[in-house]
């Protein structure tokens, strides 16, 4: 079955799914430079976006870039700044932090499709935003600390960046945004460049590199993209909560990290709020 044809909502939570590794993985790195992260990053998950649009378009695909417009630069731009915040978020702020700040995303994403889009949010909805956000709270909320400012600052601009992406995908349906997806590691790998001290790697961080560039962040924002196309801002906001719940396991598996028994009951929860906009409208 073509990825096209897989409902949305479960495009968003496999998105989520591909993400959740991003902080055990940043951890892992020898490198200290989040610009050399971010540009060797890009190296490996653009070349990976395109093959994807490659194998998968049956149109010419020098069209399908020219017909995004300023509204595909703009995704794009903001795809970038969202993934180049990620890295100095976990650079300068505790994981823990970054998850719960993204997480607010959900509130972002159901007011802004409110307003913007004129998307209702029903009961089930509602029901299944504030299980997750109670999930989430007893998952990390008492590992929360007060950090650096910088970093939650850079954490903050992340779910912005994302909701803006998400109210321009559903605003503008009939356009194909993921050659946007392959534009932003462009503009990332020529920033992350620019910026950048030495861009030597160690063959460990290469394995680790071309792990986050082309087999987590490729595929998570391809599925996020096509899944924001069907999916209402509210539900997407439900679904990206896979990121919050599987993030611990990649800890526990990845730095040794063993969760406490608070992220098997958050983790509950929030699986709850998950399956009851799986299986009710």
């Amino acid at each position: 079955m073509s990825i096209y044809k897989i409902p949305g909502p479960l495009l968003i939570a496999m998105g989520g799914l591909f993400l959740s590794s991003g902080g055990a993985i940043f951890r892992s790195f020898e490198m200290a430079d989040p610009w050399a992260i971010y540009f060797w990053r890009s190296v490996f998950f653009t070349p990976s976006v395109l093959l994807f649009i490659f194998l998968t378009s049956t149109s010419n695909v020098t069209e399908k870039f020219k017909s995004l417009g300023w509204v595909g630069l703009l995704c794009a731009a903001l795809y970038a700044t969202g993934s180049g915040a990620y890295m100095f978020a976990l650079k300068y702020t505790t994981v823990a932090n970054v998850v719960f700040i993204i997480s607010v995303q959900t509130f972002f994403l159901a007011i802004m499709g409110y307003f913007f889009l004129k998307e209702k949010i029903n009961i089930s909805t509602g029901i299944a935003i504030m299980l997750a956000a109670i999930g989430l709270y007893i998952m990390i909320g008492t590992k929360i600390s007060g950090g650096s400012a910088l970093g939650n600052a850079f954490a903050f601009v992340i779910p912005v960046a994302f909701t803006a992406v998400v109210i321009l995908i559903r605003t503008f349906k009939h356009i194909d945004m993921v050659p946007a997806v392959a534009l932003s590691g462009i503009f990332a790998a020529s920033v992350g460049f620019i910026f950048s001290g030495p861009i030597a790697i160690s063959l460990h961080d290469l394995i680790l590199v071309f792990f986050f560039g082309a087999l987590q962040y490729a595929p998570g924002f391809i599925c996020l993209t096509l899944g924001s196309q069907t999916t209402p801002a509210a539900k997407i906001g439900i679904f990206t909560f896979t990121e919050a719940l599987a993030g611990p396991i990649w800890a526990w598996l990845v730095v040794s990290e063993v969760p406490p028994l608070g992220v098997f009951v958050g983790g509950g929860i929030i699986f709850l709020a998950i399956l009851l906009k799986t299986f009710k409208a």
